[in-house]
């Protein structure tokens, strides 16, 4: 055992090391959003564009690591992901144009999706289920603590270098851990002798999750999350070009500013673990999308009798960062309970619903934006209403499901 330890010690590093890829691909060019746009005179539509389609290219490709390692083998699948997020990388460096930058940014998005997928996935292979609870918790901190620090390193790189020297350290950190994984991880799940097809390996896992949704409760489980990040990133990403372009701040005092955001969502999560099982998913889900809403209609009357400001935007971001920690871990709880044999398979769906919905609601906050703070609240209390209302329905779902269970077994 004590032979295994270094070799445990290095893989896990090395899954912390994946995990990262994520927020440096999305988080860390928030700050450098309002300089693409002016460098290449483009609109903001096309400027929210560069995050919103990384995001969403992100959920779509998150959905099929999983299942085609589980026939193709951990390793070369993380390999060929990790190949696509530097060959992104290097498309967005020398892009010439913002098509080539979106092409980039769709390249690293699809590269990204392997990131804590395959990372939980191999976490799984080498720890074994006894410890595997300690290990995604670990990796999850790791995972979180990137959002948090990815987008102030960003604004001071993008400050003092510009935007494109944001992608010669996501280079290097590609290009060096496709090194690592390729001569130092082992394979940690051996491809089938008889692989099905990638569009077999598809086909079923697409069964799995429509078996899923048909189950209305299961919507709104995987919905509500989804909501709540789309009300979280529709303020975070539209603060980076309201504090440069309304309000003049530096890129760098920015970064320093965002740092709440994050911070707001680590706590919600220490609370939310504190909790733990003393309370019901239910009033965990009402009560974290309620003050969810709450906290957007406390924003709007901010902002209309105070004007815009930067702690108008990122106070308000902080508290929303709290009530989606809180409510998060239940809405996914209360999925995976559904149907306990498809628990990865409703795992998938919620992360799928929280990166493309928040990529959704960013593009909506780039066709809207006016440089004012009005049409992002407008798309803050849409979600925030619909998030609430997934809430209250799976609860009244759940309720309905369990007099139904009582009167059969009354018979």
């Amino acid at each position: 055992m004590s032979e295994q330890a270094p070799r445990h010690q290095l893989i896990f590093i090395t899954l912390v090391a994946i995990t990262f890829i994520s927020p440096l691909a999305n988080h860390m060019f928030i700050p450098a959003t309002p300089l693409v746009k002016e460098e290449f005179g483009i609109g903001d539509e096309l400027a929210f564009a560069t995050l919103s389609l990384t995001m969403m290219t992100m959920a779509i490709t998150s959905l099929i690591y999983g299942g085609v390692s589980d026939q193709w083998g951990r390793k070369r699948v993380l390999l060929c992901g990790l190949a696509l997020y530097t060959l992104g990388a290097e498309l967005c460096w020398f892009a010439l144009n913002i098509e080539m930058l979106l092409g980039g940014r769709i390249l690293q998005g699809a590269g990204a999706g392997c990131g804590i997928v395959l990372a939980r996935a191999i976490a799984r292979d080498v720890f074994g289920m006894e410890k595997i609870s300690s290990v995604i918790a670990n990796l999850t901190a790791a995972y979180v603590l990137g959002p948090l620090l990815a987008p102030t390193i960003g604004s001071f790189v993008v400050g003092a270098e510009g935007w494109r020297f944001l992608f010669i350290p996501i280079t290097i950190i590609g290009i060096t851990l496709i090194a690592i994984v390729f001569f130092y991880l082992p394979e940690t799940n051996a491809p089938k002798k008889k692989r099905d097809s990638f569009f077999i390996i598809i086909r079923k896992m697409f069964e799995d999750y429509a078996g899923l949704l048909r189950i209305p409760r299961f919507t709104a489980y995987a919905l509500m999350p989804g909501c709540m990040s789309g009300v979280f990133f529709a303020n975070a990403t539209a603060s980076a070009f309201l504090a440069r372009d309304t309000l003049g701040l530096s890129t760098e005092l920015y970064g320093i500013w965002f740092l709440c955001m994050p911070l707001g969502f680590m706590t919600g999560n220490l609370i939310s673990g504190q909790i733990g099982n003393k309370l019901s998913v239910g009033l965990m889900t009402i009560c974290g999308t309620s003050l969810n809403l709450i906290i957007v209609a406390l924003q709007w009357i901010w902002h209309e009798n105070f004007g815009l400001s930067i702690e108008g935007i990122i106070i308000p971001g902080a508290a929303l960062g709290i009530a989606q920690g809180m409510c998060m871990p239940y809405a996914q709880t209360g999925a995976m309970r559904i149907n306990p044999k498809l628990a990865g398979c409703a795992s998938g769906a919620v992360v799928f619903s929280q990166l493309f919905i928040a990529g959704a609601a960013e593009q909506s906050v780039g066709f809207a934006a006016d440089g004012t703070l009005i049409p992002v609240l407008y798309i803050m209390i849409g979600f925030s209403i619909l998030a609430v209302t997934t809430a209250v329905f799976a609860q009244v779902s759940l309720r309905r499901a369990m007099h139904i269970d009582s009167l059969k077994n009354e018979h």
